[in-house]
């Protein structure tokens, strides 16, 4: 199970915590924040490509590819009623042109993404 606890601290800073974990989340100061942390929307697009990222390098040690950094980049492009994120994602190390393009499938197929392709339905508890 996957659980964070989020409060209120003062303005727009919001503590998180999880098992032994803490981050703050903020808005940046043009929009009355005090920019302590990362907007949300940036911690959502970190876990997106932090979870590219480790897909991969699991995928790439099962296969022992000579795989040496993944570099993500997200960006969210706001088109409407629907949300677009457009990416750019490239590898480092001893990989040819084939396993770079299985690897690219690869990073599509982690957790984040499936989550966020669903649709997610929240329940009050």
């Amino acid at each position: 199970m996957v659980e964070v606890t989020a409060s209120l601290k003062q303005g727009y800073t919001v503590e998180n915590t999880t098992r032994n974990h803490t981050w703050i989340a903020d808005e940046p100061q043009d929009v009355g924040g005090a920019d302590l942390g990362a907007k949300p929307s940036e911690y959502l697009l970190s876990a997106l490509a932090s979870c590219k990222i480790i897909t991969v390098k699991m995928y790439a040690s099962r296969k022992e590819w000579e795989l040496e950094n993944v570099i993500v980049k997200l960006k969210i492009l706001d088109k409407g009623e629907k949300t677009l994120i457009e990416k750019s994602i490239s590898f480092e190390g001893n990989l040819d042109e084939k396993q770079q393009k299985r690897l690219l499938e690869i990073s599509g197929r982690c957790p984040v993404v499936k989550m966020l392709s669903n649709s997610i339905e929240f329940k009050l508890v």
